[in-house]
């Protein structure tokens, strides 16, 4: 059974602008602390595939494919021993100006269970900075 982590956040920005912010993950260290670093080959809008090396701090490097992008967000997934991970970053534009983004993180597998136990809490934290970055960075362009 797979453990959850969900976080939602309003942001005042058109949803155009905040999937750029979104999906330009190579600049995430910019306006998260939760991302110390991104490699990434691509430019532009992510691409079903494409791999991306994220290395967060406190975590080894986790190595993030692509699996869903379009104009309201992505979904990327990564695995370790007994983990797998999908996380979404996705858009839900109220026409009024404000938009929702939905993060989620998911881990499933033998050693999911145990992973989340022992780093529940900084997951949240990291969950919840990266959706305030979000935020600011979105409603600052």
């Amino acid at each position: 059974m797979p453990v959850d982590f969900r976080e939602t956040v309003r942001i005042t920005a058109p949803a155009t602008v905040i999937n750029d912010v979104v999906q330009a993950v190579e600049a995430w260290p910019t306006w998260t602390a939760s991302v110390s670093t991104v490699d990434r080959a691509g430019t532009g809008p992510l691409t079903v595939g494409e791999t991306v090396v994220v290395q967060q701090p406190k975590l080894p490097p986790s190595t993030w494919t692509v699996t869903k992008a379009d104009g309201t967000g992505f979904e990327w997934a990564s695995r370790s021993p007994g983990i797998r991970n999908v996380a979404g970053h996705w858009i839900t534009d109220h026409g009024d100006g404000t938009c929702d983004v939905e993060l989620t993180l998911s881990f499933a597998g033998p050693l999911a269970r145990v992973t989340t136990l022992l780093y529940g809490g900084l997951i949240r934290r990291y969950v919840h900075m990266e959706a305030e970055g979000l935020r600011k960075a979105s409603e600052s362009r």
